[in-house]
């Protein structure tokens, strides 16, 4: 796996929506791209160069958070969504900064990495293997109790998994790599409770409005139950991770 190829890829898909950020669409876009870049600097043991890339996604992942919240406060809530805009506001300005750091600090030090060196599928194998391993455990976890807090850290080993398999891709087996479409499902799934369980701390001195997420947040918690048992019923972790032996 050529690393020069691997890294400026994801480079690239940061690069392309920053002139566009603060919009919505380009703050997701950003964000996603981060995290592939951070999954693409573990496969090839760039961690040095994880900081900078992780408060660029951390800033990002609060101007996005506060504009979903500020999208669904919009004819609920007016009072709440003034007091969130301003939160939105101030976020924006923090991404602005960040993302000042990133194009005078962070990119051309990673651009510099870029040019180097391989990464070795026996160790991009071994680090899939023990992420597989930790994302199973999450989800039984999850599956026993769906509280906020299992569902989160499911979530995040979901995104994990997802992102490595698809930056590392061309250096594993296909039945590992096939994992992923099933585990955009699921992310999508459980990232529809998470943002149910932000609202729910949200307006939870909002009677009408709590009620509202609460049944939303048990009309999801009956797909995302579904969805756990079939991953366990199907052993989907068990058979990518026998696909890596």
């Amino acid at each position: 796996m050529a690393r020069s190829r691997l890294l400026s890829a994801q480079l690239s898909a940061v690069e392309q929506h920053e002139g566009a950020v603060p919009k919505k669409a380009a703050v997701h876009e950003m964000r996603v791209a981060a995290r592939r870049l951070r999954a693409a600097l573990r496969v090839l043991r760039l961690r040095e160069l994880d900081p900078p890339v992780k408060r660029l996604q951390d800033a990002l992942g609060r101007v996005r958070d506060l504009q979903l919240q500020v999208d669904w406060l919009r004819g609920r809530d007016d009072i709440l969504r003034r007091s969130r805009m301003a939160s939105l506001r101030k976020a924006e300005q923090a991404l602005e900064r960040e993302l000042q750091k990133w194009r005078s600090e962070a990119l051309p030090a990673l651009l510099q990495a870029a040019g180097h060196s391989t990464a070795s599928s026996r160790k991009v194998w071994k680090m899939l293997r023990k992420r597989l391993a930790r994302l199973e455990e999450r989800l039984e976890r999850a599956r026993r109790r769906l509280s906020p807090q299992a569902l989160h850290r499911a979530r995040i080993s979901v995104k994990q998994v997802r992102y490595l398999l698809d930056v590392a891709k061309e250096s594993l087996p296909k039945k590992a790599v096939s994992l992923g479409a099933d585990l955009k499902t699921l992310q999508a799934t459980l990232g529809e409770l998470h943002d149910v369980d932000v609202r729910i701390g949200l307006v939870k001195r909002k009677p009408a409005l709590l009620r509202d997420q609460q049944e939303a947040r048990k009309r999801l918690g009956r797909i995302a139950s579904a969805q756990l048992e079939r991953w366990l019923e199907l052993h989907l972790v068990e058979r990518a991770e026998s696909a890596l032996r």
